[in-house]
């Protein structure tokens, strides 16, 4: 499906009136991380041995649209940690829509069922879906059976009911083109818009080492 054709116009337009102004540098998105904590400890991530007083800190509904108001960007992706598990979130992405800001909302989906009444369908709010490949490799990569088809329900819940979605993937060590392929077209059946795809570096902080390029 890809972005609709609103979006990219908006992100144009924006760029264009940069350019016209003399402006060589300005930020297309804001990455937001509210928080640290997960609801999973994935061998890969390099923010899940942080002590609790840093685990625990929250970013205010104000401290968020003062990010935003101060960068300008069209584009906001928050990222965590789980965003789902900031109470504030509503707030958050519903002040982002009232700036008109496109939100890409990254998620492992476990929370998704339960905190989806907490959202409207906006062509301002996308929900990206945390898939690192097909049901072995994905839940190997978050060390917890049965993510993949929990994060699957999620992706058709949310389609069902409207909502843009997306998947972000990242890949590690010994990924085939033919596995990675094969995943591609799964998840694309589902009627996402995209899947957006990075590369497996290294989090010095990580407790597995061996997964990444």
């Amino acid at each position: 499906m890809g972005v609709p054709l609103k979006q990219q116009i908006r992100l144009g337009l924006y760029i264009l009136g940069k350019k016209l102004r003399g402006e060589k540098r300005y930020p297309l998105v804001l990455m937001l991380e509210p928080l640290f904590r997960c609801n999973l400890a994935c061998a890969g991530c390099g923010k899940i041995d942080y002590p609790d007083h840093i685990l625990d800190k929250r970013i205010s509904v104000q401290e968020a649209m003062d990010a935003i108001d101060e960068c300008g960007a069209p584009v906001v992706s928050i990222a965590g940690g789980e965003p789902l598990i900031h109470k504030e979130m509503p707030q958050i992405v519903e002040g982002y829509i009232r700036r008109k800001k496109y939100i890409y909302l990254c998620t492992n989906a476990l929370l998704l069922k339960k905190r989806i009444k907490d959202y409207s369908p906006s062509p301002y709010l996308t929900f990206s879906i945390h898939l690192d490949g097909n049901r072995d490799r994905h839940d190997a990569s978050v060390c917890q059976e049965g993510v993949f088809e929990r994060a699957i329900e999620a992706v058709r819940l949310a389609r069902g009911k409207g909502f843009r979605v997306t998947v972000n993937c990242t890949l590690f060590q010994g990924e085939s083109p033919q596995e990675v392929a094969e995943f591609f077209d799964h998840v694309n059946s589902l009627g996402i818009e995209g899947v957006t795809v990075a590369p497996g570096f290294s989090y010095e902080r990580a407790p597995e080492q061996k997964v990444f390029l």
